[in-house]
C-alpha cells in the first residue's frame, strides 16, 4: 500500500465547524480511465466548505 496524498482539515473549534460526514462527502475520487493503474489515473476534487480549507500533503 502507498499513501500518495493526505487531505487534512483543521477546524477552528474543538467541536468542529462541520460534521465529519459532511467534510468527508466533499472529497471526490473518480477514475479517468476504465482501468486505472496509478493515482494519476484518478481525478481527485474537493468541494469548498466556508471557513474550512484542506491542507494537502503529497507523497507521504
Amino acid at each position: 500500500m502507498e499513501v500518495c496524498k493526505v487531505f487534512w482539515w483543521k477546524h477552528n473549534s474543538r467541536s468542529g465547524q462541520y460534521s465529519s460526514a459532511k467534510v468527508h462527502r466533499t472529497l471526490h475520487v473518480q477514475p479517468k480511465t476504465d482501468t486505472p493503474k496509478s493515482v494519476e489515473d484518478y481525478e481527485i476534487t474537493v468541494d469548498p466548505l466556508e471557513g474550512l480549507e484542506p491542507e494537502i500533503f503529497e507523497g507521504m
